[in-house]
């Protein structure tokens, strides 16, 4: 497998306590009269993973219901529009995070999402053109892989990040809310079962894995030295709490829009 070939050795640069969360983002051009939350979400990139979800939203709900009607559906895709459109699930996200931030913790985050480490690595991603494709690199790189020190390190940054386990979070709010709106239209529909035990295990780490192996597609112009101080700025106490922060403001929103597709639904 190509993953595997190009990430060995790499779980063994997890930390087992490493916080989770998003990708670190660009500097914010909102400008400063905006709160510091919506710089920090500006930072982040979030419309990236926030502007589709009414759409993946739906075709979820209906491949799970496999049975829905044309006049279930014509219910279902306004009120999913409405319930995810990205400026509710934004401020969903904005209200979270600021609820479970202490005082001055956001601009202390803003500090090097703006103007530091994480903000030059984020530059220098969104200013690379690789020259081959992801596909076409993982074929040339299986045979010729990188440095193990230069896997081990976009590994741990990775980790830092959490951007594999963001994901597979999402997923699974997603999958949540899904049950709940097919529930709606199908009392005797099964209940939701999360992922546990070797199963998430393997999920986790099969995302990891991808995270790892496209970050070093798409970061080969970041020096070694931006990458280990973008990781010690996301191994912060400040970087703990924002990415775990984060991720679980995401997940919480998601299940806000599918409850309200709920409500919209039966009203």
């Amino acid at each position: 497998m190509l993953v595997t070939a190009c990430t060995a050795g790499v779980g063994s640069a997890r930390g087992g306590g490493a916080p989770t969360g998003p990708p670190p983002g660009a500097a914010a051009s909102s400008g400063a009269s905006a709160r510091p939350v919506d710089r920090l979400l500006t930072a982040t990139e979030i419309e990236s993973i926030l502007d589709a979800r009414a759409d993946v939203f739906t075709r979820q709900v209906a491949l799970l219901a496999a049975d829905l009607t044309d006049a279930e559906l014509e219910r279902l895709v306004p009120a999913v529009r409405t319930a995810f459109a990205p400026d509710l699930l934004r401020d969903d996200v904005a209200t979270f995070m600021e609820g479970e931030a202490a005082p001055g913790r956001i601009e202390e985050v803003l500090a090097w999402l703006e103007d530091g480490s994480s903000a030059s690595a984020r530059r220098l991603i969104d200013a690379y053109e690789p020259p081959l494709s992801l596909e076409e690199w993982l074929a040339e790189y299986t045979a010729e892989p990188p440095a193990p020190a230069r896997i081990r390190m976009v590994a741990r940054w990775t980790d830092a990040r959490g951007t594999g386990d963001l994901f597979v979070l999402l997923e699974q709010a997603l999958s949540e809310a899904a049950h709940h709106v097919w529930a709606y239209f199908r009392p005797n529909a099964p209940p939701f079962v999360p992922l546990r035990g070797g199963e998430l295990v393997n999920r986790l780490e099969n995302s990891f894995n991808v995270a790892v192996v496209a970050a070093l597609h798409g970061s080969e112009t970041v020096p070694d030295s931006v990458l280990a101080g973008a990781t010690r700025e996301l191994e912060s106490d400040a970087g703990a709490w924002y990415v775990t922060s984060y991720q679980l403001a995401i997940a919480e929103a998601v299940r806000a829009a599918g409850l309200r597709v709920v409500d919209a639904l039966g009203s």
